[in-house]
């Protein structure tokens, strides 16, 4: 390790800005436990959005939560650049790296700036420049803190699930049906992009597999709220005794319910990384991305992932006309993944 350009023990505020998405966020959170450890008596900021904002609230971790709409506007950005010098941070990491997260690091005044070189005119706003060297998105994120100087081990995201949150979701289970003493397996069959979209009638058989491997099995079919019409098509052919459909929870029950799942199945989508950082052993269903890049996280801490690696894959498109990647994901394959997991 080079020596610290800035000594780490003598910073009092560092902000972390990562705005979106429900993924990229949880894939921050072993900086975060990086600069908690390396800064033990600094006061530590994280600015994200209103939507993944729930993933941070009322984590110990963060000492204050900015929270952005979406479309900040001029007046808006006025009033983030005036709330920023309040909190006055010592250093600013910018884990995303757009034209707006460029700003906002450079508008908190902080004399040290870290980010990515590469980015035009974005890269002249910050002081240090990462330099990852590793496909590994949490590397990725680590390579700020090494751009000091500061440690950086690698560790695996945890999102702090509280357990009222844990007990908010144990209570509309009860509504729902489920006994308490059953284990579930949760399948979120949605995703923004089509390329990330396995078929809801392979999520359906694979769930059957799971339900006829043991008896104390009941299956749930998470989805977001515009999601219900997918959740319902798994839904369709599974007994109704052993399988809930669970449509438009809030964040923050969502990832309280999957810290109660004994395994979680998801493809290249946010509850992917927040079933992982909840500590649900997951199944990831990979078609378009390398899992080494998006999925890195080890076996030996439960989790697989699915990847059929076809010939055009990796690739950076959100919809296409030959979805092979995603066909060659069989039922079959990822069972052979998913038993060893409950088993």
């Amino acid at each position: 390790m080079a020596r610290p350009i800035v000594d780490p023990a003598l910073i009092r505020r560092v902000l972390l800005v990562r705005p979106r998405f429900l993924g990229d966020v949880c894939l921050t959170l072993p900086a975060l436990d990086a600069v908690r450890a390396a800064c033990p008596g600094a006061r530590v900021a994280y600015l994200v959005e209103r939507e993944a904002a729930p993933l941070l609230s009322g984590d110990p971790r963060v000492d204050e939560l900015i929270e952005v709409p979406r479309g900040l506007g001029t007046a808006g950005t006025a009033r983030l650049a005036r709330r920023l010098r309040r909190f006055a941070p010592e250093v600013a990491f910018d884990l995303f790296g757009n034209p707006r997260t460029a700003l906002w690091t450079f508008l908190s005044g902080a004399l040290v700036r870290v980010g990515y070189r590469g980015k035009g005119w974005r890269s002249a706003l910050y002081t240090h420049h990462a330099r990852p060297r590793t496909l590994s998105a949490i590397g990725f994120h680590l390579a700020s803190l090494e751009a000091l100087g500061w440690p950086a081990p690698s560790s695996m995201p945890r999102l702090h699930v509280s357990e009222a949150a844990r007990a908010e979701a144990q209570r509309a289970l009860d509504e729902l049906g489920v006994p308490r003493d059953r284990r579930l397996v949760g399948l979120h069959p949605g995703a923004r992009w089509p390329t990330r979209r396995w078929d809801p009638e392979r999520f359906a058989a694979l769930a059957r597999r799971a339900l006829a491997s043991a008896g104390g099995i009941v299956v749930l079919i998470t989805g977001a709220a515009d999601e219900g019409e997918r959740v319902a098509r798994v839904l369709r052919g599974l007994p109704a005794d052993r399988a809930r459909g669970i449509v438009g929870w809030p964040l923050a029950r969502l990832v309280a319910l999957q810290s109660l799942c004994s395994a979680f199945v998801c493809g290249d989508t946010g509850p992917l990384h927040t079933a992982v950082a909840a500590g649900a052993p997951t199944l990831g269903l990979f078609s378009r991305n390398r899992p080494a890049m998006f999925f890195p996280y080890p076996p030996a801490a439960g989790h697989r992932a699915y990847y059929a690696a076809a010939e055009c894959s990796p690739c950076h498109r959100d919809a296409c006309a030959d979805l092979r990647c995603l066909e060659r994901l069989t039922v079959d394959g990822a069972w052979a993944l998913l038993s060893g997991m409950l088993a």
